[in-house]
């Protein structure tokens, strides 16, 4: 008998875009409400014309927490998954050595290395409904003004360099919008890491009005 196998492998892409300025989210398309005011849609873009300067772009492979993959499968049996609702960013991610070579994460680890910031996502792109892409989007800004001088551990020299999507019980606890948390303030307890990326470190000076962007899709091949 020949072996069948079926994969439900969740995995993911994360896209960094380092700007002077913030792009703006346009061509938003089938807007799809939900009870947990996620900013949810089945197609959208970024529009960086409105930037004064494009910075870089990096494009690297996810790695979904231990914790984050247990929450998947702790669903199938409940019903019941916290909802990926916010990101955060963090500034120990690369080689103290090297801030341009980004450490290699471990799906055992708790979280980030070192969190600066974290806030609700922008908005979510589903792609769904075809045998071709099972996908979903989530797109955040983060604009360096937004963010105390304090919450970085170098704060002479502010880089990013880390990033995480966050899982929010949005039916027990707080519902969105929820407030920014910026290091070392304390986020709603029920807030928990799912996935993890690491990246080369982007300076991240409010004065250079610096801005990232990510882009961070979560597929099941």
């Amino acid at each position: 008998m020949k072996h069948i196998s079926e994969l439900l492998k969740p995995r993911g892409l994360v896209e960094v875009f380092a700007t002077v300025g913030s792009p703006k989210l346009v061509n938003l398309r089938g807007h799809r409400p939900n009870k947990l005011a996620i900013p949810s849609y089945m197609g959208g873009d970024l529009d960086f014309s409105s930037c004064k300067q494009f910075l870089g772009h990096q494009k690297l492979e996810n790695i979904i927490l231990d914790i984050g993959k247990d929450k998947i499968i702790e669903s199938i049996t409940t019903g019941f998954i916290n909802t990926v609702a916010r990101m955060a960013i963090g500034d120990r991610g690369a080689l103290p050595s090297d801030q341009t070579v980004p450490k290699v994460p471990t799906s055992d680890l708790p979280g980030l290395y070192n969190e600066v910031y974290r806030d609700d996502v922008d908005a979510v792109i589903l792609d769904i409904g075809t045998p071709e892409k099972h996908e979903v989007k989530f797109i955040k800004t983060f604009s360096a003004v937004d963010i105390p001088l304090t919450s970085f551990s170098n704060q002479s020299a502010p880089i990013i360099n880390e990033v995480s999507l966050i899982t929010a019980d949005l039916l027990a606890g707080n519902p969105l919008p929820r407030p920014p948390v910026s290091a070392p303030n304390i986020p709603d307890a029920d807030e928990e890491f799912f996935s993890l990326r690491t990246f080369k470190s982007v300076p991240f000076e409010a004065a250079n009005e610096i801005s990232i962007t990510i882009r961070y899709t979560i597929f099941i091949d």
